[in-house]
């Protein structure tokens, strides 16, 4: 589990991403999600100067439909998403928007583009509170083949045959302002909560002289009813970027905490990314590191190297 942040150097662009998850009143019965996010620069005499910052609420009933959206969004964007489902097909519909209406490297973008994960990882916040509701059932999961973690006969697939509960907490995190050098380092979010849980993401784009080195850093948490910080997925990613802002010269990938053992079997596999462009990184995952190869969430966390680009442009 990562102790330490790296301050952003000069001539940094850094973009950090927050998105608190409430369960109104259950889990299972809906969600508000508080979603905060901030660009930030670093000259080249180590001045920091906020590029932009972006704040969403946004409620799913208990069949994760859209049933409040408010935030700086054009009203067009909002009634195209009011009533739709964020676990199907929310993606495509961004994809499909103007970009006069949402530009696809904006903060607002990249908040949104979240939200279907983020349900779908609040499912482990009811397996914690809620074990009873899962065990006992020794039933073969549609999730099996998905990702590593749900190879077949692995302890996913194993717990889920033998009724036993698949999770019954996550390892202790440090608090983020433990992690940071300053405060500054990552943005004001809302203050931590009991029963709640927290996705966060910090990316970071460094000019240097030959190209742009990149850094990633992704956590999934649960706060437990007592308000300890629990991490369900951790990931760190560091990557070399050439000159043009796109090829992925090298990347490396470090699982931190993850919930099962066969986890972080996909992430050697990210390293076939290099030599493709930050640009497609979508698709060279759909094609390259699907079903056992891949991580439904280190996936998630490679399709944020999207933003790199427009990082770069923002110094």
């Amino acid at each position: 589990m990562l102790e330490r942040l790296p301050s952003p150097r000069s001539g940094t662009v850094r973009r950090t991403v927050s998105l608190l998850t409430v369960p109104e009143p259950t889990w299972v019965d809906g969600l508000r999600i508080v979603a905060t996010g901030r660009d930030l620069a670093v000259g080249d005499d180590g001045a920091r100067r906020v590029l932009g910052t972006r704040d969403l609420t946004v409620a799913l009933d208990g069949q994760s439909r859209i049933t409040e959206l408010a935030g700086a969004l054009p009203s067009a964007v909002v009634e195209g998403l009011a009533g739709r489902s964020v676990a199907r097909g929310l993606r495509a519909h961004l994809a499909g928007l103007d970009r006069s209406l949402l530009d696809p490297s904006s903060l607002e973008a990249a908040l949104l583009d979240d939200l279907p994960t983020v349900g779908l990882v609040s499912g482990y916040g009811a397996m914690m509170e809620h074990p009873e509701l899962f065990a006992g059932r020794r039933r073969r999961s549609p999730m099996i083949g998905v990702c590593a973690g749900w190879a077949p006969d692995a302890t996913a697939d194993r717990r889920t045959r033998s009724g036993e509960p698949l999770l019954r907490s996550a390892p202790r995190a440090p608090a983020m302002s433990a992690l940071t050098g300053a405060p500054e380092d990552f943005h004001a979010e809302p203050a931590p909560r009991p029963r709640t849980m927290r996705r966060r993401r910090v990316l970071d784009v460094t000019a240097t002289g030959a190209g742009w080195e990149v850094f990633e850093y992704f956590r999934d948490s649960y706060f437990d009813p007592g308000g300890q910080e629990g991490s369900l997925h951790e990931y760190t990613v560091r990557a070399r970027v050439a000159a043009d802002g796109a090829t992925i010269e090298d990347i490396a990938v470090t699982p931190e905490a993850l919930p099962f053992p066969e986890c972080p079997l996909a992430a050697p596999y990210a390293r076939e990314l290099a030599g493709t462009s930050v640009r497609e990184v979508g698709a060279t995952i759909r094609s390259r590191l699907s079903g056992t190869r891949g991580c439904t969430h280190l996936n998630d966390v490679l399709r944020f190297l999207r933003h790199v680009p427009a990082l770069t442009s923002r110094e």
